[in-house]
């Protein structure tokens, strides 16, 4: 007759087994949940880097663009304000010519009326005419005839240096506006510096769960299996 001891403890050897083989399943089940979400965690990490440097990548080619665009439409404005000032000069020479011409020939005008003056008086003196009042009047004539003149070129030289000064604010004055139009015509401001990405959190590595000790299943099962054997015997005696 077979021994109920032995038989319990063959069970219990048998229990634990099972229980050792349910363990390490169970073990293994876990360390590939834990290594599945370590490898998703790195691979998202490793996408959030990618997708970061893109970004910035694409950030610094529109700032690069905007820095090129922004330079290139001041560059037009100081150009133009360089054009108009050439512009400004060359009318501004030009209404300052007409001034020195209108001068000079009053000058000549001046000087041959002077002439004159003086040839008719040293025509009247040399004429042998009594000396009296006629002569004097005649003298006289010659010098009112001089001064009419003189004062004709003087208010002919005092409007053209106002007309001067009227074409002179004319020329500022467009200058001016043209100065502005090619300001209104920069069509970009200057760009901010964009900023980088957030620097990308590595992720914590989860640790796998440690194998468990095959002492607790060998344990129960002993445990259980002698339980059982001296209950069996405990039974047979009784009956």
């Amino acid at each position: 007759m077979c021994n109920p001891l032995a038989l319990g403890i063959a069970a219990g050897g048998a229990t634990a087994v099972t229980g050792i083989m349910q363990q390490n399943r169970q073990h293994r089940a876990q360390v590939d949940a834990v290594n599945r979400s370590n490898a998703i965690a790195r691979q998202k990490y490793i996408n959030d880097i990618t997708i970061s440097a893109y970004n910035d990548q694409r950030k610094g080619e529109v700032f690069t663009a905007q820095l090129q665009a922004d330079a290139a439409s001041r560059t037009a404005f100081y150009r133009q304000k360089e054009l108009n000032q050439i512009e400004a000069n060359r009318a501004s020479e030009s209404a300052q010519q007409e001034l020195r011409e209108k001068i000079t020939e009053s000058l000549f005008s001046s000087q041959e009326n002077l002439a004159k003056s003086i040839q008719a008086q040293g025509t009247t003196l040399a004429s042998g005419q009594q000396a009296g009042q006629s002569m004097m009047l005649t003298l006289d004539q010659a010098e009112r005839e001089l001064g009419f003149a003189q004062a004709q070129l003087d208010a002919s030289v005092f409007d053209s240096t106002k007309a001067y000064g009227i074409k002179q604010f004319g020329v500022n004055l467009d200058q001016f506006s043209s100065d502005v139009s090619a300001y209104n015509r920069i069509t970009t401001s200057a760009p901010m510096a964009p900023t980088a990405s957030f620097k990308t959190i590595r992720p914590i590595k989860q640790e796998p769960p440690r194998k468990p000790s095959i002492l607790g299943p060998l344990l129960s099962g002993f445990t259980a299996g002698v339980t059982t054997g001296y209950g069996v015997k405990a039974a047979l005696k009784t009956s």
